[in-house]
């Protein structure tokens, strides 16, 4: 799948969450790990991976926020922000609780090690908030992306929470999959 912020660049497409159509269940195509649970401009998503590139959604802002790092592709940060949510609620807490103990309050250092990762968006293009990622990548179209390959370094960090229209999803989800396996 593509960089996001490559995606933010594609002129035309809303980014938005769509409902799946029957074709697109099966695996994400971004981390390929969990089950697609909705879609943004046709490509089939995880819950962790939508926020990724919903960047045209109402509280993107609230539910994510981008940051600089360049050697981890957008796939494996979302397998790795999925573990951290699901080490939280395999102990009954979410990520975002006050008081966290064992493998939670771990998982909310490895959380905080990737938000100071905020600094690196905030230097090389002036926002952490995804909703300006989309204005700012299609002001630099006909510009080559930084690196050869096509990748930004910009990655977008799920913060467990969710839109304004159903807040604990994300949370009830990290539960099913942490009773689940």
């Amino acid at each position: 799948m593509a960089d996001p912020a490559i995606t933010a660049a594609t002129p035309g497409r809303s980014l938005r969450i769509e409902p799946l159509e029957d074709i697109q269940k099966g695996l994400c195509c971004c981390c390929g790990h969990l089950a697609a649970a909705a879609a943004v401009a046709g490509n089939a998503l995880c819950l962790t991976c939508v926020p990724a590139y919903a960047l045209d959604e109402p509280g993107i802002d609230d539910v994510a926020t981008l940051i600089w790092l360049p050697h981890v592709e957008q796939g494996a940060l979302s397998r790795c922000v999925t573990a951290l949510h699901v080490a939280c609620a395999a102990e009954g807490a979410t990520i975002h609780d006050e008081t966290l103990t064992g493998r939670s309050k771990d998982a909310r250092r490895v959380l905080d090690a990737l938000l100071a990762c905020r600094a690196g968006s905030n230097e090389r293009i002036g926002t952490d908030r995804p909703s300006l990622l989309r204005a700012a990548m299609r002001a630099l179209q006909g510009h080559k992306p930084p690196r050869p390959e096509g990748e930004t370094g910009l990655r977008v960090l799920t913060l467990g929470l969710w839109f304004p229209d159903h807040p604990r999803r994300y949370y009830d989800a990290a539960a099913e999959w942490a009773k689940s396996g």
